[in-house]
């Protein structure tokens, strides 16, 4: 089974030209081996024809032996007469130049009549061998008590020199118990066999001829289109083609190149509608597909694939696309599909881009609730996030980590201003609006103490003046009811004075109570230096208020002086 297996293998892998050579050899080993069985048969049917044509010629003997055998029977021939006439009878029948005659014997192996050798009549001839060892008339009698036989042997032929093949068939006659035999020479035969051997070898060969002739041509005209048909098909399953396939004959070979032809042209249609397709989508036409109903069987089926595997594709990014464009407006209440496969890249990538924009919005809005609760201590875990994403948390916590300090030195800085310390100053490098809060805050600082002093000062000098007048009305007050009048104005210009210095006091406060908040509205840092500038205006028309005051009370001191005077 093996070996059955392994010759199929073989033989399938042959190319067509070695199967018809194969087949071509065998042809020529047959018709060589009919050739050879047929010259072998038709020697052996013209020996059985000779055999069986001498079994007859035996046979027909036997008609007249039976004759004479009749007549001994009858009385009208002796016995012996009988069997002399029957011997003399048979003695006379030859044919072909005498090449056929028939010789009697007993069954004692004596010779009763042989027409040509008269010497060997009454002979036992049962130890005679002829020249190829062939014990002749012992075997004749042996295959006649059988039933009867031929026997082969080689024998001399008359006018001719050596041995010639010959057969003698000997039958019984049972009344007498005589064995009849006759002969015929062989070579004829066999001269026969060879001719026809010749003929058809000749024949045979003749046709071998035409066959190899025909194999050749066949092949040829099998083979050269088959191999073009694989040329084309190798280079299809390459990836080529622009094989050339020229006009075709109508058989199946021709055909079958102009199958591939036509093959070729589907196969190049439906690349160029690939490649069209691929150029309007490069162009931005994403909607363009390719007209399967132009394409016959599979090709129009293998392109409407390709339609709805673009389509596919298309559609999958657009998904994505939409779903990216609301993650890129701040909407991310929308989710990716869920894609198999590969596919499903995209949704792992597209639900990382939201979880991170999640996570980056949810630190920006703690960090925002902070700042607006006016808590600049809260940080983003920068840590969570990678490249841009970290950076920009790191940027935010930078910002709430610089307002934080900013605001809590400008918060120290209304402090102590609050407490009264007026020697406070923000030191430091700052930029942009805390530069600008830095310089204003230390404006309105020089700004505060310069007004405390000239308050101050003011206030001494109102406490001088006031000594004075109160010295003065202790000396009028004795004189004239005028001096107590002035007295009583002067009160009341106290009084008003004591007003203005309270309040100069309350705006005093009033600018602690603002540093005080500055600390709570840091991001609105401008506001507050706007209402600082406005509350050193008010205490800049008191301080003004203060200068009339002052000069009313030195015009009351001008005319208690002149009091005085006119007094004294």
């Amino acid at each position: 089974m093996n070996l059955l297996h392994r010759w199929q293998h073989y033989f399938s892998n042959l190319s067509v030209r070695r199967k018809l050579n194969l087949l071509t050899l065998l042809i020529a080993l047959g018709v060589i081996a009919l050739s050879v069985i047929a010259a072998r048969m038709q020697y052996l049917d013209l020996n059985e024809t000779r055999k069986s044509s001498l079994k007859t010629q035996v046979e027909l003997t036997y008609g007249i032996l039976d004759h004479y055998h009749g007549l001994a029977a009858s009385g009208e021939l002796t016995e012996p007469a009988a069997r002399q006439a029957a011997l003399d009878a048979l003695a006379r029948m030859r044919a072909d130049s005498d090449t056929y005659y028939y010789s009697v014997y007993d069954t004692n192996y004596r010779v009763l009549m042989h027409p040509f050798r008269k010497d060997l009549i009454g002979k036992d001839m049962k130890d005679f061998r002829s020249e190829d060892g062939v014990q002749l008339f012992h075997d004749l009698v042996e295959v006649a008590r059988k039933g009867g036989g031929v026997v082969s042997y080689k024998w001399a032929k008359a006018n001719s020199e050596g041995l010639y093949d010959k057969a003698s068939y000997a039958g019984l006659f049972k009344p007498w118990n005589w064995v009849v035999s006759s002969g015929v020479y062989m070579d004829d035969v066999q001269q026969q066999a060879l001719v026809f051997t010749a003929i058809m070898t000749l024949a045979g060969g003749v046709l071998v001829l035409i066959v190899l002739a025909l194999s050749w041509v066949i092949g040829n005209r099998i083979a050269r289109p088959l191999k073009q048909a694989t040329a084309v098909a190798e280079g299809i399953a390459g990836g080529k083609l622009d094989s050339h396939i020229g006009p075709q004959p109508h058989d199946e070979t021709g055909r079958l190149l102009e199958a591939m032809s036509r093959m070729q042209q589907q196969l190049h249609a439906v690349i160029s509608g690939q490649r069209e397709m691929a150029r309007r989508h490069d162009g931005g036409e994403l909607s363009y597909r390719i007209d399967a109903s132009s394409f016959p069987g599979e090709y129009g089926l293998m392109v409407q694939e390709t339609n709805v595997l673009v389509g596919s594709h298309v559609q999958t990014l657009h998904d994505v696309l939409n779903v990216v464009q609301q993650y890129a407006v701040g909407d991310l209440s929308s989710d990716i599909a869920r894609y198999p496969g590969e596919k499903a890249a995209m949704t792992t990538t597209v639900d990382t881009v939201k979880a991170n924009l999640g996570r980056i919005n949810a630190e920006i809005k703690q960090l925002a609730s902070a700042a607006a609760a006016g808590d600049f201590s809260q940080r983003g875990d920068a840590q969570r996030f990678d490249h841009d994403f970290r950076t920009m948390l790191e940027n935010l916590n930078a910002m709430m980590a610089v307002s934080d300090d900013n605001l809590g030195k400008l918060s120290q800085l209304l402090s102590s201003i609050a407490d009264g310390d007026l020697t406070a100053r923000m030191h430091g490098d700052y930029q942009g609006v805390f530069a600008r809060m830095r310089d204003d805050a230390n404006a309105t600082v020089s700004q505060l103490t310069q007004i405390v002093s000239q308050i101050q000062a003011s206030a001494s000098s109102i406490t001088l003046s006031a000594g004075e007048i109160a010295s003065g009305n202790s000396d009028l007050s004795r004189r004239t009811e005028q001096q107590a009048a002035n007295l009583e104005e002067t009160a009341a210009s106290m009084e008003e004075l004591t007003s203005t210095v309270r309040q100069n006091a309350e705006h005093a406060r009033q600018a602690n109570q603002l540093a005080i908040g500055a600390h709570g509205v840091a991001s609105q840092g401008g506001e507050v230096v706007g209402q600082v500038v406005t509350t050193m205006s008010a205490i800049e028309a008191s301080s003004k208020k203060i200068a009339e005051i002052i000069s009313v009370i030195d015009g009351i001191a001008f005319q208690t002086n002149i009091l005085a005077l006119n007094a004294a």
